[in-house]
């Protein structure tokens, strides 16, 4: 099984293609340049050249051939407005098409908590959610089997493997290791198929808690 992960040199980029590769899956990184992402490639990973933001976006078929899943982790580093619908709704909209019609399966994509409800974000945040949500619902009309996580604010400190779901939780912070590891999770629960959660840190195992969601 293939997996091409999309924003793969991200912070949580990383962290997905490590856990990827330690389990044996072949993965392929989408980057904007793959030559940089390679010198640190935590393992058996092919890196090749994908810019949401480039508007000629050929390049996507052949980034998603023989592919079997997608996981995007890519998000805009821009909190401008234009930039926020660039990347986070034109561009994984269009590579949302291009791997639906590339024959891909499985699309997992890591949104962002309170995205469907403006009111819940900081008004420095709403353009990113609300291109986001765009991006969230297009999934879910794609024909593919699908996943959207949107976990609240991130830290970089350990795993703990403890976490909280549901259509809407607490806000709280998730580490990004325990992000990569419910992203990751999401291949092998077939609970999380078909469905859109937020989570959160604290709370149960990730496989319990994933399991829950049915």
């Amino acid at each position: 099984m293939t997996i091409t992960v999309l924003g793969a040199n991200g912070s949580t980029g990383r962290l997905i293609v490590e856990r990827l590769t330690s389990l044996g899956h072949p993965v392929r990184g989408a980057v904007r340049k793959p030559g940089e992402s390679a010198k640190s490639a935590p393992g058996a990973v092919e890196y090749v050249a994908l810019d949401l933001a480039t508007p000629g976006r050929d390049r996507f078929a052949e980034v998603f051939a023989e592919t079997d899943v997608v996981i995007n982790a890519a998000a805009t580093r821009s909190m401008t407005k234009k930039q926020a619908d660039l990347i986070d709704r034109q561009g994984i909209v269009a590579a949302i098409d291009a791997a639906s019609a590339a024959g891909v399966k499985r699309w997992i994509q890591v949104s962002m908590m309170g995205s469907g409800d403006p009111t819940r974000l900081p008004g420095y945040l709403r353009a990113t959610g609300h291109a986001k949500h765009t991006a969230d619902v297009h999934l879910s009309d794609s024909g593919m089997t699908w996943t959207v996580i949107r976990p609240p604010w991130l830290t970089d400190g350990a795993a703990t493997h403890l976490i909280t779901v549901g259509e809407q939780v607490p806000e709280g912070s998730l580490s990004r290791a325990d992000l990569a590891a419910v992203t990751v999770a999401c291949l092998d629960t077939a609970a999380t198929h078909d469905r859109l959660f937020e989570v959160t840190g604290g709370g149960r195992p990730i496989p319990d808690a994933l399991t829950s969601l049915t």
